[in-house]
C-alpha cells in the first residue's frame, strides 16, 4: 500500500443500526492513520454526525411487492451506481467496507471492479440479502456472531464481533437492581425509528391492565413519535403510572442499566447491548422474510434471558400476560437478568476490524 493512500470508504445507510457501528470502526481506523469517508443515503445522513467526509447517494430497497415499487427502486439503484463511481474516482480509496443494506452494493461492487480491497461486515445473526451477494467475492466477510447463518460456501469469513458503543461498555457491569428489593419497577421501552408508533399505543394499554398497587410501583421510560408525546403522557397520568415520554433519549445506555425490564425491537446492536448489560427483555422483532431480528433475539431468549412476542401477536393483552408473569413471579426477573448477560465487553470489535483491514492492506 502506498504511504500516501490511506483512504478508506465505509458504506452504511438507512438506520442507526448500520451507522453507529460504522462510527466506531471509523474511530479505530483513524487511530491507525487512515482517513475515512462515508457513503450513505439520505436517511443514514441523520445518524452520521461522527463523520466529517460524507457523500450521499440515492438508492432503493428490493423488499416492496409491487411492480412500480421495484421499477422505481431499479431506477434509483442505477443512479446510485453512477454516483458511487463518481465518488470512488474522487476519493480514490485503497479499500471499501460495506456495512450491509442496499447502500453497500454499489460501493463494494465498484471497489472490486476497481481492484480495491473489499470488506463486508454483517451485524445480524443471519446474512442479509446484500451481504449474501457481496460476500461471494469480497476479500473478507466479517461477522458479529460465531453462528451466523446463510453464509455462502466460498465466502472468506472472519469473526470480529459487532462494535459496542462506549457508553454501553461504561455501564456493562452495573448490578441488576431487583424489583423485589426496590420501590420501583423500571421499564424501558425503545421502539426505534421503525417501532415507536405501534409501541406507543400497545405498550401503554398493556400497563393500564395492571391493578392500582402495581401501577404505583411502575416507572416507564418510553420512546414514542413526537406527535404522540402529549397523548401518551396524559394517558399514563390518568392511569396513575409514573412515566417519562420522549421521542428521543440521549442516554439509552444509562436507561438500560436502570431497567428492570427492556421492551424493544431486536436489531443486532440492541441485542448486543441488552446481552452485554444483562437485562430481562421482551423483543418484538420487525417482520422480515429472513427473520433477522427474530434470530438475533434468540441469542438471549434461548437461554432464558427474555421473551419474544412476534409482531402479529403484539397486542396489549398478550404483552400484559408476559409482563404480569415477569413482575408477579418472585425472583424471576433477577434470574432472567443473570441469564441475559451473554456477551463480554473484552471483545473489542472495532479494533478487531481495524487490525484486520490494516493487516491485509499492509501485506
Amino acid at each position: 500500500m502506498k504511504k500516501n493512500n490511506k483512504r478508506i470508504v465505509i458504506a452504511a445507510g438507512g438506520t442507526g443500526g448500520h451507522l453507529f457501528p460504522a462510527s466506531s470502526i471509523k474511530t479505530a481506523l483513524e487511530k491507525k492513520g487512515y482517513k475515512v469517508f462515508l457513503i450513505t443515503d439520505k436517511r443514514g445522513k441523520r445518524f452520521a454526525n461522527k463523520f466529517e467526509n460524507i457523500s450521499v447517494i440515492v438508492g432503493g430497497g428490493w423488499s416492496g411487492e409491487s411492480f412500480f415499487y421495484r421499477a422505481r427502486s431499479l431506477c434509483k439503484l442505477a443512479v446510485g451506481f453512477m454516483q458511487t463511481l463518481f465518488y470512488m474516482f474522487k476519493i480514490r480509496p485503497v479499500a471499501v467496507i460495506g456495512m450491509g443494506g442496499y447502500i453497500s452494493v454499489p460501493v463494494v461492487l465498484w471497489g472490486k471492479l476497481l481492484l480495491k480491497k473489499t470488506f463486508v461486515h454483517n451485524a445480524d445473526s443471519i446474512l442479509g440479502n446484500a451481504n449474501i451477494l457481496l460476500s461471494k467475492f469480497a476479500d473478507v466477510t466479517m461477522v458479529s456472531f460465531n453462528d451466523t447463518k446463510k453464509i455462502p460456501a466460498r465466502a472468506n469469513v472472519v469473526f470480529t464481533g459487532l462494535p459496542l458503543r462506549q457508553d454501553v461498555k461504561d455501564v456493562a457491569n452495573t448490578p441488576y437492581n431487583s424489583p423485589e428489593k426496590s420501590s420501583k419497577i423500571i421499564v424501558v421501552v425503545m421502539g426505534g425509528s421503525q417501532g415507536a408508533k405501534i409501541f406507543g399505543d400497545v405498550v401503554s394499554r398493556a400497563f393500564a391492565m395492571f391493578d392500582s398497587k402495581t401501577k404505583k410501583k411502575l416507572f416507564i421510560y418510553q420512546q414514542v413519535v413526537e406527535e404522540d408525546i402529549g397523548e401518551i403522557s396524559e394517558f399514563y397520568k390518568n392511569e396513575g403510572i409514573e412515566a417519562e415520554i420522549k421521542s428521543f433519549f440521549n442516554n439509552p445506555a444509562e436507561l438500560l442499566a436502570l431497567a428492570n425490564i427492556f421492551i424493544g425491537r431486536a436489531g443486532a446492536s440492541t441485542v448486543l447491548e441488552v446481552g452485554t448489560v444483562g437485562r430481562p427483555s421482551i423483543f418484538i422483532p420487525i417482520m422480515h422474510k429472513d427473520r433477522q431480528q427474530f434470530i438475533n433475539a434468540e441469542q438471549i431468549t434461548n437461554v432464558g434471558g427474555g421473551e419474544i412476542l412476534p409482531q402479529p401477536e403484539f397486542s396489549a393483552k398478550n404483552l400484559y400476560k408476559i409482563l404480569e408473569k415477569m413482575i408477579k413471579t418472585p425472583n424471576l426477573l433477577e434470574n432472567m437478568a443473570k441469564k441475559a448477560k451473554i456477551f463480554k465487553i473484552d471483545n473489542d470489535a472495532s479494533k478487531n476490524i481495524a487490525d484486520l483491514v490494516d493487516n491485509i492492506l499492509c501485506k
